[in-house]
């Protein structure tokens, strides 16, 4: 059964499109050098993992990675699965071995030791990829855009896969502060009303929207990726571009 979750909006809005509010022309001329980085790191790609089957909506109908992978984590069925474990690729044999649904293979670029902190910089560790994202993240410090940031995830897209509708928390509470960013405009995000059977595509190349209603995205026509960075939103940016009031309330 699906879990009925009210649209939650910003400012009135579904997503927050933040381009006005940032230098996107020295943004959008780094996205060679970006694409250059995700083809350098993208033999760490792994499936991204979702959480279980109850954060998908019932257009869904099986399982999660995450609802099969604790059974095969002390398997001793097969004698390679050991090596899958120590190299971090068993959730990636499972997208072949069982009928599974999970996320876009996606590179860290900066991992999060715990899911509820992962927009703190002391929680999150750097991986060797930093070395080719170095030109954003260069950007992304100059930006002013958050007092500090964790996680960073690029999640890939191949032509004719789609991102599930799903939602990645339950909790109305908490704000998630981040910043969602596609340069190509290939992947045809959308935040979706269940009340309404509406999706709501996301403006802006540079976005933000609310992490805990239903979203997702439309099959793609072309290869491409998002970056999603997480952290804590800079008080002065949320003011100019009038989140304050949301995010610090």
């Amino acid at each position: 059964m699906t879990i009925k979750i009210q649209p939650k909006l910003i400012d009135g809005k579904t997503s927050i499109n933040l381009m006005p509010f940032i230098d996107f022309p020295s943004l959008l001329a780094l996205k060679p050098y970006i694409d250059y980085a995700v083809v350098k790191s993208s033999d760490t790609a792994s499936p991204s993992r979702y959480d279980h089957r109850q954060f998908f909506h019932e257009d869904a109908q099986g399982d999660g990675l995450l609802d099969v992978l604790p059974k095969y984590k002390n398997s001793t069925e097969y004698p390679f699965i050991s090596d899958l474990k120590d190299k971090d690729q068993l959730a990636s044999w499972l997208t072949y071995h069982e009928d599974v649904y999970y996320g876009h293979t996606s590179i860290q670029v900066i991992y999060c030791k715990s899911w509820a902190t992962r927009h703190l910089s002391s929680e999150c560790v750097q991986t060797d990829n930093v070395k080719y994202f170095q030109p954003f993240l260069d950007w992304l410090d100059n930006s002013n855009i958050f007092s500090q940031y964790g996680r960073i995830v690029v999640y890939l897209s191949q032509p004719g896969t789609k991102t599930l509708r799903h939602f990645d928390h339950a909790d109305p509470n908490v704000k998630d502060e981040f910043i969602w960013v596609n340069l190509d405009s290939r992947k045809r995000f959308f935040v979706y009303d269940e009340n309404t059977d509406t999706k709501h595509y996301v403006d802006g190349s540079v976005a933000t929207f609310d992490d805990s209603g239903w979203h997702g995205s439309e099959p793609m026509e072309f290869n491409t990726y998002s970056i999603r960075i997480d952290g804590v939103f800079n008080d002065e940016f949320l003011k100019k571009s009038g989140m304050y009031s949301h995010f610090r309330s």
